[in-house]
């Protein structure tokens, strides 16, 4: 970073209630997705780690561009999350990012929307 640029966002964010619900409206399906903003000029390389209860934890690796913000659906996620068991998210992130988690779910005749900006280090 070069001398008196403006930081934003942090390195470490963390997120303690993930949760998948079932259910599917039509197209829409219940869904988490989280979102990635990299203010930066590089790319930002990303470690997710999903922590669970009763269960070893999956990591996820990836790429933000420069400039970019990223929507990961983490339903769409290889491996797969599973559906209806609570867990943690754990971001690290090579430069400083600006993480939010959003949750819908369609399982009854309303929809309803979650969102969170996570607790944040370094």
């Amino acid at each position: 970073m070069e001398r008196g640029e403006t930081v934003h966002g942090a390195k470490r964010w963390y997120f303690p209630d993930g949760f998948l619900p079932k259910g599917k409206s039509g197209e829409r399906v219940s869904h988490e997705s989280l979102c990635v903003m990299n203010l930066n000029k590089i790319p930002a390389k990303v470690r997710m780690t999903i922590l669970f209860d009763d269960m070893e934890p999956i990591t996820y690796e990836l790429e933000i561009p420069s400039m970019r913000d990223l929507h990961i659906r983490l339903d769409k996620l290889e491996p797969s999350l599973p559906r209806e068991k609570p867990y943690g998210i754990f971001v690290e992130s090579s430069v400083e990012i600006v993480a939010q988690l959003s949750r819908l779910d369609v399982s009854e005749d309303h929809y309803t929307l979650m969102t969170t900006v996570g607790y944040s280090e370094g």
